[in-house]
């Protein structure tokens, strides 16, 4: 098969699964293109003989910041528009036989009416079903994108019954393939994934017990509700230590102080920004749990980064974790919006060395099953709908 993968971001979570997905394809001999921003982070990084890389997408979005904001935002929508045709003239002239496209943003909707004007194939993963801070526009944009597409992907049963039920997706227009794990930050040559250097460059001590919030900063992710819990962890466990690593997207500058003097006045450790792709792993090799408080969820990359390195992991019982996880083996689960059960899973986690072993190993276990070979397998049974 000839295919065009499209995503528009160019860093985080959707080009990493973008990337991977795209490695694997080629790997399976089809002919693949992805189509992604001029700041993809990936640059360096080895491509099978059949997958290309065009970095068509964005060029204006580092000259444009220094802009007035009235300015930025009349510029970054010109340039959507103009990035959707240059991807739509690609697309005509590569004659994909799907096109595959990554993201459900307002943007993506310009996306679907060019290239549907061509008569093309096209399969969008719904890595988010719908907007987290539920915009009213955006809403209506990711119904009209679920609809509009001749497949659509779901990472899990959770998240296909809400295209279903929420959207009144066709069911005959919906497949399930889990999300990939992301095991490739271990392997990357500049990371630096030794424990004892992770942490000195992190500021740790080599023996205290290391809590690690990783990943874009927003409400629906509740680390309020861990800076809450987290004092009730000191009090009990003396040898313990906060690091939070994550871009406040967003949030309003308010909000962002507020969190921030939160992290403080705990000692935690926190990179209020973007982390970028070599630094990543440094976190999580100095990291004893990864925690996940969330108030609600699709799927999370970052879940399966922690799955794929061995951290073991204390998420809400939210969305679609449940479903894949199995409290005291791969993970342990809470209730959400419970500061208090939050606490007590880290001080559950942080006495008990055989069962921070046992939920790495069942963590890996449950990677293993995601290996991309085998998402890239299912992913061509679908396309072949």
């Amino acid at each position: 098969m000839r295919i065009l993968e499209i995503e528009t971001f160019g860093r985080g979570g959707l080009i990493h699964y973008a990337y991977n997905l795209s490695c694997a394809l080629a790997s399976r001999g089809h002919d693949v293109t992805l189509v992604t921003t001029v700041a993809y982070e990936l640059e360096g990084r080895s491509l099978p003989p059949n997958l290309r890389v065009v970095k068509a997408i964005g060029p204006w979005t580092q000259r444009i910041a220094t802009w007035p904001k009235v300015l930025q935002g009349i510029a970054r929508k010109l340039e959507a528009i103009l990035d959707a045709w240059k991807v739509a003239v690609l697309a005509r002239r590569l004659g994909p036989d799907v096109v595959h496209i990554h993201c459900t943003n307002p943007v993506s909707l310009v996306y679907h009416v060019f290239l549907r004007c061509l008569g093309l194939r096209l399969t969008a993963t719904a890595h988010v079903v719908t907007p987290h801070e539920r915009i009213g526009l955006q809403s209506l944009v990711y119904r009209v994108v679920h609809r509009s597409c001749h497949l659509v992907i779901a990472h899990s049963e959770f998240d296909r019954q809400r295209l279903l039920n929420e959207f009144a997706v066709d069911q005959k227009r919906t497949v399930v393939i889990p999300h990939g794990e992301y095991g490739f930050f271990a392997s990357h040559e500049h990371q630096g994934a030794d424990r004892d250097a992770a942490r000195q460059a992190l500021g740790l001590a080599a023996d205290q017990q290391v809590a690690l919030f990783f990943g874009y900063i927003r409400e629906y992710k509740g680390l309020d509700l861990l800076l809450e819990a987290w004092p009730t962890v000191q009090e009990q466990q003396k040898d313990t230590r906060l690091v939070i690593a994550g871009d406040p997207v967003r949030l309003s500058a308010s909000r962002r102080a507020e969190l921030e003097e939160q992290a403080e006045t705990v000692g935690a450790v926190h990179h209020f920004g973007y982390v970028p792709f070599e630094d990543v792993a440094r976190y999580f090799a100095a990291a004893d749990v990864l925690v996940m408080p969330y108030r609600h969820i699709s799927q999370s990359g970052v879940l399966y980064l922690a799955l794929a390195l061995g951290v073991p992991v204390l998420a809400t019982r939210v969305g679609a974790l449940p479903e894949m996880l199995v409290d005291g083996e791969s993970a342990v689960l809470v209730p959400p919006e419970s500061p208090d059960a939050l606490a007590e899973g880290l001080l559950r986690l942080f006495g008990d060395s055989a069962l921070r072993e046992r939920l790495a190993a069942g963590g890996k276990h449950v990677a293993e099953s995601h290996s991309w070979p085998a998402i890239a397998q299912r992913t061509e049974t679908a396309f072949d709908k």
